[in-house]
């Protein structure tokens, strides 16, 4: 073998090693990847609390809410996961001004969407999958006598939907959203109109879960938001969310609708 040839044959064995970690790296760069979001958030706004268990007028006043919104994006399998919880105060008062009611209440929700690309439109994903749901907490009334405490628990399955448009604003990521919330069934807790939470207290548990559908409670949630990009990761998250929560059992009516201003802050992260 002459020398020209070991040349050449060395020279194409470089070229191959070479070319073989550019594949690889390649490969790294474009092999799928998880998005994860992550925000806590703040909202105000207003809300209306009515309660027949309590009284049959609706109190309205100031609504807080504190939660946390975690959405993960997964390259590979077109599924978008959603994990939200919150904690809601509500502190409202009747039309005379001379009553107050103070409503705390704690939520969880799961969701796992599958998602369609540049569906009309290029850049616009829409997401629908199913969902599950829990809502429980507590309504004192201190002005009343006998019920001053009306409780709350919700558990349901049902449809979450969203929508995100990605675009840039001053070089920098935008990306707007629309997610809609929808328990479909579940189970619900209520006592009988006229039995007091003492009764329950000393023995009588009989009749206090009832099936929950459209027919006797209707929830929705509606999530407007903007995720603006201020950092390398960091995410400024401006929305506004409408909630409206109504039910009729044991001949017991609540209706229950709150508008805020969500205002948030958190990461995106990238994983493979």
């Amino acid at each position: 073998m002459t020398m020209n040839k070991l040349l050449h044959i060395v020279l194409l064995m470089l070229v191959g090693v070479e070319c073989g970690f550019a594949q690889s790296d390649t490969a790294r760069c474009i092999s799928p990847s998880k998005t994860t979001t992550s925000i806590f958030s703040l909202d105000v706004g207003m809300g209306s609390q009515r309660d027949t268990y309590i009284s049959p007028i609706t109190y309205d006043g100031m609504h807080l809410r504190l939660a946390y919104h975690n959405m993960c994006q997964n390259e590979k399998s077109s599924i978008t996961r959603v994990l939200e919880g919150g904690i809601d105060y509500q502190l409202t008062e009747n039309p005379a001004g001379n009553h107050i009611m103070h409503t705390l209440l704690a939520d969880f929700r799961w969701a796992a969407m599958h998602r369609w690309r540049n569906v009309p439109l290029s850049r616009l994903d829409v997401m629908v999958g199913p969902l599950a749901h829990f809502r429980g907490g507590l309504l004192y009334n201190p002005n009343n006598s006998n019920n001053v405490v009306s409780a709350r628990i919700h558990a349901a399955v049902g449809v979450n939907a969203m929508a995100s448009y990605l675009t840039s604003l001053k070089n920098r990521r935008l990306k707007l959203c629309y997610e809609v919330s929808l328990p479909m069934v579940g189970a619900m807790f209520s006592p009988e109109y006229d039995e007091a939470y003492y009764e329950i207290y000393v023995g009588n548990h009989s009749g206090l879960a009832h099936f929950a559908w459209w027919g006797n409670r209707f929830d929705i949630t509606n999530y407007v938001f903007a995720d603006y990009s201020i950092g390398a990761n960091t995410v400024l998250r401006v929305g506004y969310r409408n909630r409206i929560e109504s039910s009729n059992v044991c001949h017991i009516h609540t209706c229950a609708i709150s508008h805020a201003l969500v205002l948030g802050i958190g990461c995106n992260l990238l994983t493979k």
